[in-house]
C-alpha cells in the first residue's frame, strides 16, 4: 500500500487537530494529501535513514494513528514547515531550528536554490566567494573548512553574545583589516549557542 492509499482511507476519520466540520476536515486533508512532500533519505545529519523514505506534510490534518502507520511501513514523517529538500540530490535538509546548537546543512544558491552540504562539499569555492567581504554573512557549514579552498585563518575564538566580553563585531573586524589591507575576507561560524557565537575570519591565500 502506497502512503496516498493509507492517507486516503484515513479521511473519514477525525484529524488529530481540526474543525468541528467533518467536511473542513475532509477538504483540508485532501488539499494536504495532493501536495505531500517525499525525499528519498536524510542529507542532515544525525539521523537514522529511513526504509521507504521521509513524507512531509502538515500531520495535524490527518489522525495520529495513521502516521504512526506508515511509520511503522518504514517511513520517516517529518512537518513540511521545518523541511525542504536539496535541489541537486533530493534528500531532506532541516530549515527549522531544534536546538540552539543547530546550523544549517544546506546553503541557498542564486537566492532560491537549496542545495545540501553533501552536493557543495568539494565545490564549494563559488559559494564562498560570494561570502567574501561581507561582514554581515557567514560561512556556517561546520563540515566545509575554508583551507581546502585557498583560505588562510587570520584569527579565531572571536565570540559576540550576552556574556560579559563577548563584543566582538565582524562589521568593526572587517574595517580594520581593510584599514590594514586586507581583503577577500571570509568570515566563519565555529559554533552557536543559546545566547553567543563563537567565529573566526579567514582571507584568500592570493591576497596573503
Amino acid at each position: 500500500m502506497t502512503p496516498e492509499y493509507i492517507l486516503r482511507k484515513s479521511l473519514c476519520r477525525k484529524p488529530h487537530c481540526g474543525s468541528d466540520d467533518p467536511q473542513v476536515n475532509v477538504r483540508r486533508a485532501t488539499s494536504e494529501l495532493e501536495n505531500l512532500g517525499f525525499a528519498p533519505s536524510y542529507a542532515e545529519p544525525g539521523y537514522t535513514q529511513p526504509e521507504r523514505g521521509i513524507l512531509f506534510g502538515n500531520w495535524n490534518y490527518f489522525p495520529s494513528a495513521v502516521t504512526s502507520l506508515l511509520e511503522q511501513y518504514g517511513y520517516a514523517i517529518e512537518w513540511s514547515d521545518e523541511w525542504s529538500t536539496c535541489e541537486g540530490c533530493g534528500k531532506a535538509v532541516r530549515t527549522t531550528a531544534d536546538s540552539y546548537a543547530w546550523q544549517p546543512s544546506y546553503v541557498i544558491l542564486h537566492e532560491c536554490e537549496i542545495v545540501c552540504v553533501d552536493c557543495l562539499n568539494g565545490d564549494a569555492g563559488e559559494y564562498l566567494e560570494s561570502l567574501e567581504d561581507t561582514p554581515t554573512h557567514a560561512l556556517n557549514l561546520p563540515s566545509i573548512d575554508p583551507a581546502q579552498y585557498g583560505y588562510e585563518l587570520l584569527q579565531d575564538n572571536f565570540e559576540n553574545g550576552f556574556h560579559p566580553g563577548q563584543t566582538d563585531d565582524p562589521k568593526k573586524i572587517y574595517a580594520k583589516l581593510t584599514a590594514e589591507g586586507h581583503s577577500h575576507i571570509l568570515f566563519s561560524v565555529d559554533s552557536v549557542g543559546q545566547f553567543d557565537i563563537r567565529f573566526s575570519v579567514w582571507e584568500h591565500k592570493e591576497n596573503v
